[in-house]
């Protein structure tokens, strides 16, 4: 979810809601001479309000399998709501909790609650920032699901052209000493290159590293054809290397999801718990 103009109502509205149960608060609290704990009335109801705000930003993940005619509103509205109201559902936790940790359970519920929290917060980040990076960096963008398919399409090309140049894998021994180069760079490096997941230990993964091979086999050419042939084995290989750029922050851009996913779960089972025991003990 990018973070922009289309926001300002959200942050406007947390912002009030924040405000409102923080002066609520206070005013309960001076009143109170013990101070408010979880178990009054009033902590009792921050307690609520806090859980439902949870339960629905945990909700999210069920929205895409309701019948889209029911009225419930669309998803972007309901990610916007997983996000703000999520946030705002730590502050009246921590009115809840009267700025105890409690027992061990509520100091798990308490753990488990800053890292879902701020794995979403990573998260938004990286909506923002991965998106930005892949523009300024990708000059073509493609879809990731793409990415094996186009890379099976730049080794057939690349097997093309060096059987072009340099004749089939079969007739090695009889090539010349510039072909034989070739051959070989291509067999041993460039085509496992070419290959999917991306080899971040090749050197070609590397552009000055790579820039520099081709540079020695270009100069090793005696045909204009065989210039030609490793220049454009030069273009694949920085293509390849553009599409593992895309994989790479592909894969940061979602990575964060395979934590914040177990840990929204175990967060609404241990304040299933937590109320459960609240409420029989």
């Amino acid at each position: 979810m990018l973070i922009d103009a289309r926001q300002k109502k959200w942050v406007l509205g947390i912002v009030v809601l924040s405000i409102a149960a923080s002066l609520v608060y206070v005013w309960y609290y001076a009143r109170s001479p013990r101070g408010l704990t979880g178990g009054s009335s009033v902590g009792l109801w921050y307690g609520i309000v806090g859980s439902l705000l949870m339960v629905y930003a945990g909700l999210l993940s069920a929205h895409r399998q309701v019948p889209s005619w029911w009225p419930i509103g669309s998803r972007a509205t309901w990610l916007k709501g997983h996000v703000w109201l999520g946030l705002a559902s730590g502050l009246f936790i921590l009115f809840h909790s009267g700025f105890r940790w409690g027992g061990p359970l509520e100091f798990a519920l308490w753990i488990v609650l800053i890292l879902t929290l701020s794995t979403g917060v990573v998260g938004v980040a990286l909506q923002n920032i991965v998106p930005r990076l892949l523009t300024r960096r990708i000059a073509l963008e493609t879809p990731y699901e793409q990415i094996p398919h186009l890379c099976t399409l730049l080794r057939r090309k690349a097997d093309a052209l060096v059987d072009e140049v340099c004749g089939p894998p079969a007739a090695a021994a009889s090539l010349a000493e510039a072909q034989y180069d070739v051959r070989g760079f291509y067999e041993n490096d460039l085509r496992r290159f070419l290959s999917v997941p991306f080899r971040h230990d090749s050197p070609l993964s590397d552009r000055l590293r790579a820039g520099s091979r081709f540079a020695e086999l270009r100069d090793q050419a005696t045909t204009a054809r065989g210039s030609e042939c490793i220049d454009e084995l030069e273009r694949i290989c920085a293509e390849r290397r553009s599409l593992g750029e895309q994989e790479r922050l592909h894969h940061a851009l979602h990575s964060w999801l395979l934590l914040h996913v177990p840990l929204s779960v175990l967060l609404l089972v241990l304040g299933v718990l937590h109320a459960f025991m609240s409420v029989y003990y």
